[in-house]
This record gives structure tokens, C-alpha cells and sequence, in this order.
């Protein structure tokens, strides 16, 4: 493995003050930097750098997707600062995607853990951004239609983001009249239960209970990282627990013994012990998690962890009314609904009463408030550009200590804080009698 460094960690008795002055340290103590790193006085001169780079980059002995913009000078990085996710005083500049034609052979459907069929794309191979590229996802039915994609239509194809293969356009002057328009199954391929398009969206869904393309799909979701993080559970291992007849539901994973998972391929006695102990270990991570896991239409990391932090266990949750969920910050009634009809399915309550007769662990440990005043549920609205937080930073900070951040002032509105050039919603909150406060006293307000 070879590498560039780029940055300093932590230094005593040395005096860099600019990212130029931090290289030149790194090169001198022996380490490897980038050769082709430049400076420049003004901005035309670096948008022209990165435009000449853009065109010359297949000349470099590896792939790059861009080139990291930064200000030079440290005393004027700590000046600017940074957000949450990201510093002030550096961008970075992507090229554009490289592109690559080829031709539709097949369109496979593959079925989701909720249901969801999902159009591939099985395409001639054709080389690009470094790999070869054999398929691509064309998401849903709206997506073929807009783009009138068929079967045997010659495709551009390009990586977004420079990883995932994606179907810019078809060559409609490149068709030979034998093109295939392509039509989604009226039976899932899987299980041969009906398939049913969304009202008002552009999915088509297969109806069964029990169809195992779903099974498989959700066993892969409930062992990820994110959710129960069962090491040693992957796709091949889940094809031969559930076309073996050993799992027919997530519960089913902890009632597997060792004669059990011996006879499958590719597994030894170490390893299938090793799978067995992860299995039981999952027991212990707690509801969000397990939330996070089941497969709950709408419901990923954030939300799970916003469910338990809200209720503690999962039967103050499964007693939840669809109206007690949509008043939660961060739900909203389209995912109150599909967390209130799957606990109120019989398949959900039966999946969440067998897993808590096998042990797992359905409370959540709740998160201690950070230090300085509780805001008791009051309303914040922010307007105005801050001079410390981006809006989304002192929104955050609102929720931590107990308060509720909405984008527009009504008569529910506590207080309003007030950066510079604020706008109409000043002049409503004055109409409405509601408390103005500046950035400096919300601070105070949280003990900062």
C-alpha cells in the first residue's frame, strides 16, 4: 500500500503557518506528498489548474474523481472555521463523469426487503473509470419511461460519483427497429405472489407474505453494521439458510445450532462458531438498532434512533397511536403510518414476540442532555445568517437540550433567534407578540 500525506496531527516545537510550509515538513521527515500540488494568487488561476487536470488526468498512474481546493494560509483556516460535517477553507472540485456506451442485453428485476422491484440493466461489458461495468440499476418505472429505455437500445453509461454505474440516456438514432419495450411482471419472479404498482409513486411491489427474495433482503439489512451487526452473516451464507429451509424469518437466526450450519459450503466448524456467537451477541444492541434493523418501511438509522430515544422499550412504541407518532420531531405522518401498521400487522408483532422470547434486548438506554439549561419543549425558529452556527448546527443544539426547531413562526412559536438580515419572519414574530433573541442569548440561554 502506498499513500500521500497531506495534513499535520498534533505538533510541539515546530513553527508551519501555512498547508505549503506543512508539506515541505512532511517531505523533510521522509514522507511521501503529492507532486503535483501548486499555489496560486488568484481564483481564475486555480479554476484553469483544475480544468487542465480535468483533461489530463488518465496520465497519472492512478484514478482520481477531482482535485481539494484550500486556502494556504492556517491563521486564516482557524478564521474561517468549520460546520459540522465539513472546514470553511476547503472545497472540493469533482470532474465530470466519465462516460461509455453500450448496449442493453437484458432487463432482470430484482426484489427488495420491502417488496420493491427494482429494474437491472445487464449490459456488454465495457470498460470504465477503471472497471468493468456489466450492469446498472434503472430504479424504477418512471426512470425507464422518462428515458425511454428498451431492451437492445445502445446506452451512455457513466459512474456517479465515480463508483456506481448509471444510464444517462438511450441513443434513440442508434435503433434498429428490434428493440424490446420493456413491461414489469404482473407476478413477483420470486414467489409468484401478485404485483402491485404504488397509487401514487413509481414502484411496482410484490404483494406476498412470504416471499423470500424479501426474506433474504431483510436478513442482509437486520446483519449489517448499522443494525445488529452479525459478522460472518453475508449473502452466501443467507442464500443457504433460507434456500435450505433453515431461516423463515429473522427469529429464526437464533434458534440455529452448529449441526445446522456444518453442511453448508464454504463454511468450517471455526467459522460457523464464529457466526453462532456473533448471532447471540446481536441480543445485546439495544431497540434502536434492532429498530434500525427490522426493515421498517421509511425507517433507517436516524429515525430508529429518534423512535427510542422517544420511548425507551417497544411496547410503549407498539402502543403508540399513528397520531402520537406524527407529533414526534423528525416522524411526520407518512412514516408514522408505516411504523404504526407494522406493529399492528400480525407478521410485525409476531417477529417482535419471538425475538423477545429468544432474548434480544428491546429498551434503549436514553441520552443525557448536555450540560446548560433545559429548553423544556419550547419552539425555536431561526432566521438570519449566525455568526457561529450554520442553521442546521444550532438546530441541532436546540433538540440536545430538550427544545423543538421549526422552520416557520406561528402562534406555537417561544422564541425567535435573530441573525443578520433576517427577513419577513422578524416582522411576524413581532406581530405575534413572540420573544426575539439574538445568537449571544441563546448561548446564555444553554449555558455557553
Amino acid at each position: 500500500m502506498r499513500l500521500f500525506t497531506y495534513a499535520l496531527g498534533a505538533t510541539e516545537g515546530l513553527e508551519i503557518h501555512t498547508h505549503l510550509e506543512a508539506l515541505a515538513t512532511l517531505r523533510r521527515f521522509g514522507l511521501p506528498t503529492n507532486p503535483h500540488t501548486a499555489s496560486f494568487e488568484t481564483i481564475d488561476e486555480v479554476i484553469d489548474h483544475c480544468l487542465k487536470w480535468g483533461e489530463k488526468r488518465n496520465e497519472l498512474p492512478y484514478d482520481i474523481d477531482g482535485m481539494v481546493i484550500k486556502v494556504n494560509d492556517f491563521d486564516q483556516q482557524k478564521r474561517l472555521g468549520a460546520t459540522s460535517k465539513a472546514p470553511r477553507w476547503a472545497v472540493a472540485y469533482k470532474f465530470s463523469a466519465e462516460q461509455a456506451l453500450s448496449r442493453i442485453l437484458a432487463i432482470e428485476v430484482q426484489v427488495g426487503k420491502t417488496g420493491t422491484l427494482t429494474p437491472v440493466a445487464h449490459l456488454e461489458p465495457v470498460p470504465l473509470g477503471g472497471t468493468t461495468v456489466k450492469r446498472a440499476s434503472l430504479h424504477n418505472a418512471d426512470f425507464i419511461a422518462q428515458k425511454d429505455i428498451r431492451i437492445g437500445d445502445v446506452v451512455v453509461v457513466e459512474k456517479a460519483g465515480e463508483i456506481i454505474p448509471y444510464v444517462v440516456r438511450s441513443e434513440h438514432e442508434a435503433r434498429t427497429g428490434n428493440e424490446i419495450v420493456f413491461r414489469f411482471p404482473e407476478t413477483c419472479p420470486v414467489c409468484g405472489a401478485p404485483v402491485k404498482r404504488d397509487e401514487k409513486g413509481a414502484f411496482y411491489r410484490c404483494t406476498g407474505t412470504d416471499c423470500l427474495a424479501q426474506l433474504k433482503r431483510r436478513l442482509r439489512a437486520y446483519a449489517s453494521r448499522s443494525a445488529m451487526d452479525i459478522e460472518g452473516l453475508g449473502t452466501e451464507i443467507i442464500e443457504q439458510l433460507v434456500d435450505t429451509g433453515l431461516v423463515r424469518s429473522i427469529p429464526d437466526l437464533y434458534r440455529l445450532q452448529l449441526e445446522d450450519l456444518l453442511p453448508l459450503e464454504r463454511i468450517g466448524k471455526k467459522s460457523a462458531q464464529n457466526l453462532l456467537d456473533s448471532i447471540q451477541a446481536s441480543k445485546h444492541r439495544g431497540l434502536a438498532r434492532l429498530l434500525t434493523g427490522l426493515s421498517i418501511p421509511h425507517v433507517g438509522e436516524t429515525v430508529a434512533e429518534i423512535l427510542a430515544q422517544e420511548f425507551g422499550d417497544i411496547d410503549k412504541l407498539m402502543q403508540a397511536s399513528a397520531e402520537r407518532l406524527a407529533e414526534i420531531d423528525g416522524i411526520g405522518p407518512i412514516i408514522a403510518k408505516t411504523v404504526h401498521d407494522y406493529f399492528a400487522s400480525e407478521r410485525g408483532r409476531k417477529t417482535i414476540e419471538q425475538l423477545r422470547a429468544y432474548g434480544v434486548r428491546m429498551t434503549e438506554d436514553r441520552k443525557q442532555k448536555p450540560a446548560g439549561a433545559d429548553l423544556g419543549g419550547k419552539t425555536f425558529v431561526v432566521t438570519g445568517k449566525l455568526k457561529n452556527y450554520e442553521r442546521s448546527e444550532i438546530e441541532q443544539l436546540i433538540k440536545q437540550h430538550g427544545g423543538k426547531a421549526t422552520s416557520s413562526v406561528s402562534k406555537n412559536t417561544d422564541y425567535l433567534i435573530v441573525g443578520e438580515k433576517p427577513g419577513s419572519k422578524l416582522d411576524k414574530a413581532r406581530q405575534l407578540g413572540i420573544k426575539v433573541i439574538t445568537e449571544d442569548e441563546f448561548n446564555k440561554m444553554i449555558g455557553r
